[in-house]
């Protein structure tokens, strides 16, 4: 079996029971918190990501990943659906899904982005084949790094909600009706 299929097998068996998990966990400690738990998880595994050096940390990541993958998702549905007015639900769930789909987008473009601005400022005018690789890793590392930064925004948006604002703001929606 391919790596990569291992790897999706992993973090898809173990996001299944890990949903549960983080339900419970959201229950007992508070859904933001816990969002703010699995994207500092999501952090390690980016930061252990970038500096793995052999095959069985991969294995280990994807697992880690499934660790959070399921709940997170979980939880910020939880969440948003705190902030949205039940009858309008449809059209608030569309926008929340075409905000994931501009995300499949940005992501790998950001990736793309700084890793060939990683190698176009660290490659040497005439470079040996031996540097070619080692650039390429390490550009190839720094895209990793940068998804970084949108696991901070996120955090940092999290923590400007207003979730009694939001709540309000949907009574009275709700009520205009």
């Amino acid at each position: 079996m391919p790596a990569a299929a291992i790897h999706f097998t992993l973090a898809q068996t173990q996001a299944v029971g890990q949903t549960d998990f983080f339900g419970k966990l959201g229950q007992r400690w508070g859904v933001r918190k816990s969002i703010y738990l699995a994207i500092g998880v999501y952090l390690f595994i980016t930061v252990w990501g970038v500096m793995m050096t052999r095959k069985w940390e991969f294995y280990v990541l994807a697992l880690l990943i499934g660790c959070v993958q399921g709940g997170i998702q979980a939880l910020s549905r939880s969440y948003y659906s705190r902030l949205i007015p039940k009858e309008q639900s449809a059209e608030f769930y569309g926008f929340y899904n075409m905000l994931g789909k501009f995300a499949v987008i940005f992501g790998p473009a950001l990736m793309g982005v700084v890793g060939l601005c990683a190698k176009g400022i660290l490659m040497p005018p005439s470079p040996s084949p031996e540097q070619i690789t080692a650039i390429g890793h390490l550009a190839s590392r720094c895209s990793m790094g940068s998804i970084v930064l949108l696991f901070l925004i996120g955090a940092v948006l999290l923590y400007f909600v207003d979730e009694e604002k939001g709540r309000k703001e949907v009574a009275y929606l709700s009520q205009k009706k």
